[in-house]
């Protein structure tokens, strides 16, 4: 980055990081005078044990009271679902919303959170039919009580400033942001991680990884935001597959959730070049790939072809990636970093290449969609750039 160059770096709320730092969500609803509390989250994490781990240690503490548990969020933070959890809130009384869960379940809760702040509905008002990021705004604050426990480490949504949501009718994502969205304390505990099966554990990870490669790499990029970023993709090059070989190993568990939420801080300072969740974006709704998969597969043959982004910066980045470049150019630099990723994703059980194969019709969908992603404004690509990555993609 420029020496002269201007950087806002902002971060709300508190992380509160370590094992057993779950004891702590009670008396954080306390000191924010919330009575009663509605826990949000999936059902898969309802059937594993997580949300009675995190409830009963909550209700020993005698307060605040539990209303009730809001369990029917998806793959995807969905328009319909966020709408009815407002509802859920409403008839129980909730004072403070807890979020038990990935991305989906996080980025639910800021749907509901913002809806909360600002007196709609529908949270299509807000997103404006899914026109993009809405900046208008930014200056309400959104005090509602809020604390996120992350159980992947992959998005990094429980301190994102934004919240991407599948409005239903379109089929098509939209963003939402607001420097008010991030939980008010985010709550890193790897015991809630354990039981995340291995396949998740690698696609979410993979997801924090392209966070990290999307923001070192950004033309936004700054001092802090690398400092972030090359710091997570060092952990997550150590952990992730540690955590996949042996996901009880909390060591493992806390350093991947410690690299997902800097990955996601780094991306969301660095905004402005983000191609692999541009093609994400476009490809998980229409196929029903779950977005860290999307990532993961993606991030190789986008990296592959957009040389002119990322050929400035291969070498630190291949070093924090832990390559071997002794001796060679840059040009030479990246085919070895590029063939490491795609080493790392088979390690991990990553494919390859996404399994199904694209009719004439799906690629034109597929194009309009990767055009028209708020990722696609704010680092266009050409067409014929678009297809070479659609083609690296998908199996033939």
């Amino acid at each position: 980055m420029s020496m002269t160059q201007y950087v806002a770096w902002e971060h709300r709320g508190v992380l509160d990081i370590g094992c057993g730092s779950i004891s702590q969500i009670g008396a954080h609803f306390k000191a924010m005078g919330s009575r009663r509390i509605g826990i949000i989250t999936d059902k898969g994490l309802v059937n594993a044990g997580v949300v009675d781990m995190v409830k009963d240690v909550i209700e020993v503490q005698g307060a605040p009271v539990v209303a009730g548990v809001y369990d029917k969020i998806g793959q995807d933070a969905k328009s319909l679902i966020i709408n009815e959890c407002l509802r859920w809130c409403g008839e129980n009384g909730v004072e403070g919303l807890l979020a038990i869960g990935g991305g989906s379940v996080l980025d639910t809760v800021k749907g509901v959170k913002i809806m909360l702040g600002f007196g709609v509905r529908d949270i299509a008002e807000i997103m404006r039919a899914t026109a993009g990021i809405h900046t208008g705004l930014v200056i309400q604050p959104l005090t509602f009580p809020h604390i996120a426990v992350p159980t992947t480490a992959g998005t990094g949504a429980e301190s994102s400033p934004g919240a991407v949501i599948l409005v239903e009718e379109e089929g098509l994502k939209g963003n939402i942001m607001h420097p008010h969205l991030p939980a008010q304390v985010a709550v890193l505990d790897p015991q809630v991680t354990v039981s995340l099966p291995p396949r998740m554990t690698a696609e979410t990870g993979c997801d924090a990884l392209s966070h990290c490669i999307e923001a070192f790499f950004a033309r936004n990029a700054n001092s802090l935001s690398d400092a972030f970023a090359i710091h997570a993709i060092k952990l997550i090059k150590k952990y992730l597959p540690v955590a996949v070989g042996d996901g009880k190993n909390i060591e493992a568990r806390m350093q991947m959730l410690i690299a997902s939420n800097m990955g996601m801080q780094a991306y969301s300072k660095a905004n402005g070049s983000a191609p692999i969740h541009n093609f994400a974006h476009a490809i998980g709704p229409k196929l029903n790939i779950p977005h860290g998969l999307a990532n993961a597969v993606l991030m190789s043959h986008v990296m592959s072809i957009l040389f002119p982004l990322y050929l400035p910066r291969i070498c630190e980045f291949a070093d924090a990636f832990g390559v071997k470049t002794d001796g060679l150019s840059p040009e030479q630099t990246y085919g070895v970093t590029v063939a490491a990723i795609e080493d790392f994703k088979k390690q991990l059980g990553i494919p390859a290449v996404f399994p199904h194969k694209l009719t004439p019709e799906d690629k034109a969908d597929l194009r309009f969609r990767v055009k028209t992603d708020i990722a696609g404004f704010r680092f266009p690509l050409p067409v014929e750039v678009v297809d070479i990555i659609l083609d690296l993609s998908f199996s033939k």
